[in-house]
């Protein structure tokens, strides 16, 4: 057996799933110009066009109500699925049938890992390799792909659930165990700044003032809790500091909707700057950035201390928390246009694109040397999702491995990646806050 670099103790997005846990613990759209996509079921992509949003800065008032310019918060609904939204900036997969493929892995990763059981009057998503727990990881995941899907049964028992777990500050608790109790207290920023990006969706989806009204409540509470004095994402609000944040938490085409739901210019300024900031400097030539640094964007350490917090935290390899780094960062460039996002694609879509899709393992040294050799969607679906920049052979490759591979394992985190990763190659990962 291939062993796994594993966290023990609080670091949350390393604990993740039945095939991490049942290894060693030793060594972890724009839519502005929809165009046709070849294969995606027979499809047609959404048309442009439609009202922007009018006046105010706030985005958080009732149904309707308009964020920054260009933005629709609140409103815009309904979305069906598929959308299949060329974004003007980035590429979609080619492979037939890509509407049926996605809803088929939805699917399964629903009647998989979603369960009433041990969730009160909601719905969690459990990981039955580790005692069948939950982590805010997972609902976020959920709420997200349950609103690009439409699936508003799912998004209200996922949300319910999450309601019911929010920790002093707000947030979500991260790590909770089969019956609902705390297995670690406090949150994680990864699944908070999901779980506020599935209520934005959300919002729209359903034209919800209430589901953005909660997300409102969520950033400001990550503003308080989760940001360092010099705009640092935190791993979150009770751990991490200066030492130890995780770059594969930064969600740069979030942070700037959350500047305009919450009206806090400050998401898509210093905090999406410090962000961009760190990413630059722990990203090599090749891209692969790792699953830890700090404030200083170190490499090549080790495994850093936690403040607050104890574990495993690996600041020398590309594994199961830096490969969601291209997914983050390609919306980005895809949504918005932002070229940091495009110099980092640039890297690691070319690194990818090398290796090619069916061959790329689940683990590697920063300098590109393949150290773990498990297939599955995890890793590729999001090397997929950064060829969208310029690589339309990984981008299809990617996809066609997940549609036909069932992600390669079928352990809740690379079942999770692999539905994410394929609503973005298709064009159903979009910005529902832009106009059509």
């Amino acid at each position: 057996m291939v062993v796994a670099v594993v966290a023990a103790g609080r670091a949350p997005a390393l604990l993740r799933n039945g095939f991490l846990a049942s290894l060693l613990l030793v060594v972890s759209a724009c839519a502005s110009s929809p165009a046709p996509q070849g294969g995606a079921g027979g499809s047609t992509p959404t048309s442009s066009g439609g009202a922007m949003a009018s006046g105010g800065s706030s985005g958080t008032g009732g149904a309707g109500t308009g964020g920054a310019a260009g933005f629709v918060l609140g409103t815009g609904g309904p979305f069906p699925f598929p959308q299949n939204r060329k974004p003007g900036m980035c590429l979609l997969t080619t492979a037939a049938n890509a509407t049926a493929a996605v809803q088929a892995a939805y699917d399964s990763w629903r009647n998989t890992f979603v369960t009433a059981t041990g969730a009160g009057s909601g719905l969690r998503v459990r990981r039955p390799g580790n005692q069948d727990d939950t982590v805010s990881e997972g609902i976020g995941y959920g709420m997200i792909a349950a609103a690009y899907l439409a699936d508003r049964a799912t998004f209200d028992g996922l949300w319910t659930y999450a309601k019911a777990h929010l920790d002093t500050h707000g947030l979500m608790t991260w790590h909770l165990n089969a019956g609902g109790s705390v297995n670690d207290a406090g949150s994680a920023s990864d699944g908070d700044v999901d779980i506020a990006w599935g209520l934005i969706m959300g919002s729209d989806q359903w034209s919800s003032p209430t589901y953005l009204n909660d997300a409102k409540a969520l950033i400001n509470a990550m503003s308080s809790s989760s940001i360092g004095p010099d705009g640092m994402l935190k791993p979150g609000d009770g751990w991490g500091g200066t030492p130890l944040t995780n770059p594969s938490y930064f969600s740069p085409a979030y942070f700037r909707v959350f500047a305009a739901v919450a009206n806090d210019a400050n998401w898509k300024g210093a905090i999406l700057d410090r962000n961009y900031e760190i990413l630059a400097s722990v990203t090599g030539n090749n891209g692969l950035v790792p699953d830890w640094t700090n404030n200083q964007g170190v490499v090549g350490q080790g495994n850093l201390p936690a403040m607050g917090g104890g574990g495993v935290h690996d600041n020398d390899h590309y594994g199961y928390d830096a490969t969601r780094t291209p997914w983050r960062i390609a919306m980005d460039y895809c949504f918005n246009g932002e070229p940091r996002a495009l110099a980092y694609l640039t890297k690691v879509g070319a690194f990818f694109n090398g290796v090619g899709a069916a061959n790329i393992g689940d683990q590697y040294a920063l300098g590109g040397m393949q150290t773990m050799g498990n297939k599955n969607m995890a890793f590729i679906g999001p090397a997929g999702v950064a060829g969208m920049a310029s690589h339309q052979t990984l981008v299809d490759g990617a996809f066609s491995y997940g549609a036909t591979n069932n992600g390669g394992d079928g352990a809740y985190f690379p079942q999770s990646l692999r539905v994410l990763s394929m609503l973005m190659m298709s064009g159903n990962f979009v910005d529902f806050s832009k106009p059509r």
